[in-house]
């Protein structure tokens, strides 16, 4: 008899396979088959449209988790909501190509006005859905538009099983709240019959909270979500070690150099293809290079001036990609960057 769980898993996989095309196969070849050429051969091409794009709908977040600059205040960025045209004309640029769509970058996407509007759009428009929430807005009205708006994942944080542990780090929010969320969530999807959305929830391993893993394990079997993943924490300041880091090393993505510095677990040849196969929309409508962009320092260009395929494939993006590429001239934000990392999901 097959699992629950593998059958929720491959319901999800036949999710995304009925949003693929020809056209969306072949943009994949290209933007692999030029990958292969520029990284073994070292003649630098670029063909293809981004097949994964991240909008961010906001970047106003409602918590103020210490390790993210939207809650800790660092941002650098301006504080707003993406504008419904924004999004719609993005959207209708890029759905023939665009084979999965993360509905979040910075902030928390649910307090945007018409998230699920957006939602319904990109559902409408055949494009894997996705988003991320920190769970403080699952009210039983908004579970039932998150199931009807035809969302294909939702990934829900929750990064410890007490409130005293989980306020820690998601400083503000209530675990109460994200619990009764994830269990209306389950309900109404066995209410109504729905198989969307593949519900995750994301814990985040830090030291202050590593030792309820196990619990939690027990707890999801129980709530009977799709699926549990453990994230390793993406720190600012590691170098010289972090009072946040765990002592399970398996779920510490920094390794101890012998220098007594920390850096990535990375291979030290990767060549990145975040930057090659997608890319991400902020809220004020640039288009960046990849998540770990946080402040919009290396912007393509804006949307309001040129079309999203014209600025993945102009002179700024191309050069930007042969920078990231070579080791001696990576801008700051790669230095914490998962690409090339075995794994950063566990």
């Amino acid at each position: 008899m097959i699992s629950p769980e593998k059958r929720a898993n491959f319901t999800d996989v036949l999710q995304f396979l009925r949003t693929i095309t020809l056209l969306k196969l072949w943009n994949g070849f290209l933007l692999r088959f030029s990958y292969l050429i520029s990284k073994n051969t070292g003649y630098f091409v670029h063909w293809g449209k981004p097949e994964s794009l991240s909008i961010e709908p906001t970047n106003l977040c409602n918590l103020k988790c210490p390790e993210c600059p939207s809650g800790n205040n660092t941002m650098q960025r301006a504080r707003m909501f993406l504008s419904k045209e924004a999004f719609f004309n993005t959207i209708e640029q890029s759905y023939k190509h665009v084979t999965s769509l993360q509905l979040y970058f910075q902030g928390e996407p649910f307090l945007h006005p018409s998230i699920f509007d957006f939602i319904k759009f990109s559902h409408q428009h055949r494009i894997y859905t996705s988003t991320s929430t920190n769970g403080q807005f699952l009210t039983y009205d908004n579970c039932i538009k998150i199931i009807e708006s035809g969302l294909h994942r939702l990934i829900i944080s929750l990064d410890g099983i007490t409130q005293e542990v989980y306020e820690k780090y998601r400083v503000g929010g209530s675990l109460e709240t994200v619990i009764s969320g994830i269990k209306t969530l389950v309900d109404l999807k066995k209410e109504k019959r729905s198989k969307t959305p593949y519900l995750v929830i994301q814990f985040v391993v830090f030291k202050t909270n590593e030792h309820q893993m196990e619990s939690l394990k027990q707890l999801a079997k129980e709530w009977k979500v799709n699926a549990l993943k453990f994230k390793s924490a993406q720190l600012e300041d590691f170098e010289n070690g972090n009072e946040l880091m765990p002592i399970n090393n398996k779920y510490n993505r920094y390794r101890k150099d012998e220098n007594g510095t920390f850096s990535l677990k990375r291979n030290p040849n990767f060549k990145c293809r975040r930057i090659w196969n997608g890319s991400v929309v902020s809220a004020n409508n640039e288009l960046l290079p990849c998540c770990f962009d946080k402040n919009a320092s290396h912007s393509y260009g804006n949307l309001k001036k040129d079309s999203l395929s014209v600025l993945f494939r102009s002179q700024e993006a191309n050069s930007f990609r042969k920078q990231v590429w070579m080791k001696n001239r990576q801008p700051e934000m790669c230095k914490n960057c998962t690409e090339g990392l075995k794994q950063t999901w566990f």
